[in-house]
């Protein structure tokens, strides 16, 4: 059980048996295993392992676009924001090796600071299926890689270097150390840097406000403490810097007509601290507890260009902090004709905000917020497993407004049932609650009008999903074939829409959600295949609108075919989303190709070419800022954020 506790940080009941539907490349004896990958796992329908390598992600989206349900709007390395079913990163949960990141810090820019070649496993829970998950709308766990995974059997060191280039338009390079430095003891440390000028979109404009650096270093000690307890000590710094827009989120004609053509000195960095302790004494108990600190800033000098254009102030620095213990334990407990798996535990954090203006502090607030939960998933001997759960929530918050406490206990229940060998049927309802996030902190943590109202309420919900699943070996000449489709529905009460607010946190409403996931996918030798369709779709009771960001219909189709004698994998990726139209979004086709080699005459060396963005779309995410606007003071704005244009990337790494 250690291992689905480590991978799994918020397990959904409804997905127990999807656990081995995750689609994975066998390997053959004698052939070179790719331990520089990332396991994407994503919860609504089987996936393959996702090598990072391969799609040479430099921003979140070239990871995890392709996922039915999910999406990543910004193409800013400032704007990386994860989109589940139409809602935003801060209503879902969030975190890094543990450690939470939700984190209100700029209406213009992402939450999330996150570099991708150094990950080891992203665990997407699409849809709160679980009481063991307190996001509305499901969440995600990254986790990054460590020693352990990496040694190669007999070796007590290695090491990797890894250099790319990307003529649209950086280049990065990056550094891992790791090792075994006694029986019990071993480590990682790995350095990450990220060259950035203004790439081009679709249409061959410059995105001007791009030009900027990003670091990243990570180090890890791990400690066997014996066969059954393990420590872990991490310490992660991210810092991306410099000469960025005003509002990354937006596109070159907003920016020129709000602020010229003039950048700042923009810093935005992230400090995470992770204490992690893992206990393993088989059926009886497998526990992950981690103690962590997280803390985000933002830094900008609105004057360094020297121009006379009034601001409130000359220097702006935010600052959020979370505190917090994640711990999640499971028991197994066999009784012949039924077998109890009890999944227990707590999530307890407290937030700090901050605003420094000219290095003077404003609007300190506040936030405790504390769960508990458990679930039993009960099995019977004709292969049903029902699951009950229950999670008590308790959320305060401390501003110069007020303060207010938000507690509700929250159930859910799910059942699965294999209908054939090859058929298994799963239902769920789970009810949802959300305490109101802090107030916006670079524009004031609470220190203007941002402070919680008196009659504001925390959102509540239900979501309730359907699904069957088809897995068969050996069928119409195929290797495998699987299949799946996930129907959902559900209602959020009181919902509170941070980013539209400029003013007070305000309940916007209740929404209805409904939509589905599909997908497909076979092997046949050498040659892997998938499809997968998402549909999402939500409306304001009150209103009828729906979501901002709502994505709609999408569809993603993979291919990928090995040519083991010659080392060589490649791969075609293809993005399509359908026009939404109320919030008149445009249609738009994405397609990226691949190729990795792996020559045998050098072991250790892996070389991969591809290109995204194949045919120049010009285009942007339904997740990201798009569409028009009238503005009071400057007229009209074209608002969209739209992605690079065709992109050439080239990338190797030697590891020894």
């Amino acid at each position: 059980m250690k291992s689905y506790l480590c991978f799994k940080q918020f397990p959904l009941a409804l997905a127990i048996s999807m656990a081995n539907q995750v689609w994975a490349t066998e390997v053959s004896e004698g052939e070179p295993v790719q331990i520089w990958g990332t396991a994407v796992n994503n919860s609504s329908l089987m996936l393959d392992d996702a090598d990072i390598e391969l799609k040479q992600a430099d921003h979140l989206s070239d990871l995890l676009r392709d996922q039915p349900g999910v999406d990543i709007g910004g193409a800013h390395s400032l704007n990386q924001r994860i989109n589940i079913r139409g809602f935003q990163d801060l209503d879902l949960e969030v975190t890094i090796d543990g450690a939470r990141q939700n984190n209100f810090m700029y209406h213009h820019a992402g939450n999330l600071l996150i570099n991708a070649d150094i990950l080891k496993a992203v665990d997407i829970q699409v849809g709160t299926n679980s009481v063991l998950n307190g996001g509305l709308a499901g969440g995600v766990a990254f986790e990054t890689k460590d020693a352990k995974d990496l040694l190669e059997p007999g070796k007590k060191f290695g090491a990797r270097i890894h250099a790319s280039y990307a003529n649209n338009d950086y280049h990065s390079y990056s550094f891992s150390g790791y090792g075994q430095l006694t029986d019990t003891l071993d480590v990682l440390a790995y350095i990450n840097g990220v060259t950035r000028n203004n790439p081009e979109d679709g249409s061959a404009q410059e995105t001007l406000g791009n030009d900027g650096d990003i670091k990243n270093g990570l180090l890890k000690f791990g400690f066997a403490v014996n066969d059954e307890n393990r420590i872990e000590f991490g310490y992660d710094k991210y810092a991306d810097e410099g000469n960025y827009a005003p509002r990354p989120d937006m596109g070159v004609a907003t920016n020129a007509s709000i602020s010229g053509a003039r950048v700042y000195p923009t810093e935005f960095d992230r400090e995470t601290r992770t204490l992690t302790y893992e206990l393993d004494k088989g059926d009886t108990i497998s526990l992950r507890a981690t103690l962590y600190q997280n803390t985000m800033t933002l830094w900008r000098n609105y004057l360094s260009d020297g121009s006379s254009r009034p601001v409130a102030h000359t220097i702006r620095e935010g600052e959020s902090e979370h505190v917090g213990l994640n711990l999640l334990a499971e028991t197994v407990m066999d009784q012949g004709e039924l077998t109890h798996t009890l999944r227990y535990g707590t999530e307890i954090y407290n937030q700090k905000t901050l605003v420094k203006f000219d290095g003077i502090k404003f609007g300190r607030e506040e936030a405790d917020s504390a769960a508990l939960f458990i679930e039993d998933v009960i099995s019977f001997s004709n292969g049903l497993t029902v699951t009950p759960g229950i999670r008590y929530n308790r959320y305060k918050l401390d501003t110069a407004a007020n303060d207010r406490t938000f507690t509700d206990t929250t159930w859910g229940l799910a059942a699965e049932y294999p209908l054939t060998d090859f058929v298994t049927v799963r239902a769920s309802s789970t009810q949802l609650f959300k305490g109101p996030n802090l107030s916006e902190v670079f524009t004031g943590a609470g220190a203007k009008a941002l402070t919680v109202n008196p009659d504001l309420e925390a959102s509540t919900g239900v979501n309730h999903e359907v699904g069957i699943s088809y897995q068969r070996r050996g069928i119409a000449g195929l290797d495998r074939l699987n299949a799946s489709f996930t129907l959902y529905t559900g209602e959020i009460e009181n919902y509170i829409d941070d980013e539209g607010n400029s003013g007070s946190l305000e309940n916007v409403g209740d929404y209805d959600m409904d939509g589905y996931e599909a997908a497909i996918a076979l092997s046949k030798g050498n040659f892997d295949a998938r499809l997968s369709y998402a549909h999402s779709e939500s409306e304001n009771q009150q209103t009828g609108t729906p979501l901002g960001r709502q994505v709609g219909d999408s569809i993603a189709v993979g291919l990928d075919y090995r040519i083991p004698e010659q080392g060589v994998t490649l791969n075609w990726t293809a993005l399509v989303t359908l026009e939404e139209e109320f919030y008149d979004k445009p249609e738009y086709d994405v397609h990226s190709i691949s190729a990795r080699w792996t020559p045998a005459a050098i072991e250790g060396l892996t070389l991969t070419a591809g290109i995204e963005n194949v045919f120049d779309e010009y285009y942007t995410s339904h997740a990201s800022r798009i569409g028009d606007a009238n503005h009071p003071v400057f007229g009209a704005l074209h608002l969209n954020d739209y992605e690079p244009g065709r992109n050439i990337k080239l990338s190797a790494s030697y590891a020894f």
